[in-house]
């Protein structure tokens, strides 16, 4: 079995660093902090409660990778051997060593990691001895009937995991072969595994050894070609070296002869030259810049001839007519020019002003404009106010109206008018005749105006309570005798009220 199987390597993460260039710097991991993974294994990063699984392909930058708290390495090979150990008792003294050879493979890496499989030969173990029965498969034979009881737990542990495959997280465990020892078998079994163990030793020393000693040859060897190889470089480096001095030396003799032989002619070209500075200074000081002085100078120097210093002369004159003339006629352009700057100036200045003067004719047009708008919807809104105030009205006349036929009613219910001389029918006609009142301040007459004079129009005063007439309704005539007087017996309602 692998020593680390499945989980091939842990590595757990703290906070991400801020790595790179000055530019580019950002969070990231470090390379050395992604584990390398073969072609059969993946790297399993857990973010908080999440695991994602990785074939090799994030980088250290990645989002996952900075925010991954831990990473886990996981073999995905097919078919992995994982060889479980395990003693049962036999009819006799001794026990029966059974060697079952399982064969694994992960289907789910990210749930071995989250489960935490690290010891898949314990969770075999744990899973071979709940077999049903298994324990008690050699208890009724012999120790040396050790065949038989291997056939007994094969049979036993293939239809067995026919019907209840190995449960493990995200692993697939397949039964496969079973060996059963017996004392002796699993003692001549451990000793040729001490003797392999020990072949297997005894053959590393002695490739070991060889190894040293071919190496060991190798550095003598390797040794001995630097030493001939120094002593070559060193004869190389001599011949060099004299050669190099030899180079120098001469160089230097040929270096301080020239360096001599250049501070002479510059000496010499110096002297030319205080000289030639000296005849310029004086010349410069007698002409100047007369360019006619120029020309004698050259005539009497004999590098012109009298017919080319007359040439020059007369050259010279018309060039200075030319310049005359041209200097005029600039100061006309100039003239000319600063006139019409002004008349454009002018120009411009009128079309401003009259830009000025149209931009404020627009303003005062829009400002009459927006004026005559806002009058006209004020009178619109005013208009539309009118008729809302009249509509309403309307409406309160009409719920005055209906407020007096009931209280109208209510009175006559209750025999409010059986005692008034006036005939009740008439006071129930004037109850149509609603006049449209208005207040002090122009509004029409309020819910509770109307409500007061009806209140006070079918109000009849208490026993002993004489008002004046015009207390109440003046259109109501009460008569207010005695009680001896009012005949509130025998009356009939409908008669008294002119029906």
């Amino acid at each position: 079995m692998a020593e680390n199987y499945p989980l091939v390597e842990q590595r757990e993460y703290g906070r991400a660093a801020r790595r790179g260039g000055l530019l580019s710097r950002r969070v990231m991991r470090d390379e050395d902090e992604l584990p390398r993974v073969a072609a059969h294994q993946v790297r399993v990063f857990r973010v908080g409660e999440q695991y994602v699984e990785d074939h090799g392909q994030l980088r250290s930058d990645d989002p996952t990778v900075v925010a991954a708290s831990s990473v886990t390495v996981v073999d995905r090979r097919v078919e992995v051997p994982v060889e479980v150990e395990t003693r049962i008792p036999s009819a006799e003294a001794g026990d029966f060593t059974v060697r079952t050879t399982f064969y694994c493979t992960v289907t789910d890496p990210c749930a071995v990691v989250r489960d935490g499989v690290t010891d898949v030969e314990a969770l075999l173990l744990a899973h071979l001895r709940a077999v049903p029965g298994f324990v008690e498969e050699g208890s009724d034979r012999p120790i040396v009937d050790s065949l038989a009881v291997r056939d007994r737990i094969d049979a036993r542990l293939t239809a067995y995991h026919e019907m209840r495959p190995a449960v493990l997280s995200g692993l697939r465990a397949r039964h496969g072969v079973v060996e059963v020892l017996t004392p002796t078998e699993l003692a001549d079994a451990l000793a040729k595994e001490d003797e392999d163990r020990r072949k297997l030793e005894w053959t590393r020393e002695r490739e070991e050894r060889e190894q040293e000693a071919a190496l060991r040859r190798a550095l003598l060897e390797t040794e001995l070609e630097i030493r001939r190889e120094e002593l070559r470089n060193t004869t190389a480096l001599r011949k060099e070296h004299h050669r190099q001095e030899e180079e120098t030396l001469r160089s230097r003799y040929e270096r301080e002869a020239g360096a001599e032989q250049q501070q002479y002619e510059l000496a010499q070209q110096a002297q030319r030259n205080r000289f030639t500075r000296a005849e310029l200074g004086e010349d410069f000081a007698l002409i100047g810049a007369d360019p006619s002085a120029a020309d004698f100078l050259a005539w009497r120097n004999g590098d012109i001839t009298a017919d080319e210093l007359a040439k020059r002369l007369d050259s010279r004159k018309q060039t200075d007519r030319e310049a005359d003339l041209q200097r005029r006629s600039f100061d006309r352009e100039d003239e000319r020019w600063n006139l019409e700057r002004e008349d454009r100036r002018y120009e411009l200045n009128r079309a401003e002003k009259r830009e000025d003067a149209a931009d404020r004719r627009r303003e005062e047009t829009r400002r009459w404009d927006l004026e005559h708008e806002d009058a006209l919807r004020r009178r619109q809104e005013e208009r539309a106010d009118a008729e809302r105030l009249q509509s309403h009205e309307r409406e309160w006349a009409k719920d005055v109206l209906d407020v007096k036929a009931q209280l109208s009613r209510q009175a006559i219910e209750r025999g409010l008018f059986d005692s008034v001389t006036r005939d009740a029918g008439e006071f129930i006609n004037g109850v149509g005749d609603v006049p449209y009142k208005q207040s002090a301040d122009g509004r029409g007459m309020t819910q509770g105006d109307a409500k007061g004079e009806l209140e006070g129009a079918a109000k009849v005063p208490e026993r002993g309570d004489r008002p004046d007439r015009g207390r109440g309704d003046p259109d109501i005539d009460i008569d207010y005798d005695d009680d001896g007087d009012l005949d509130l017996g025998g009356t009939d309602s409908e008669a008294s009220l002119g029906h």
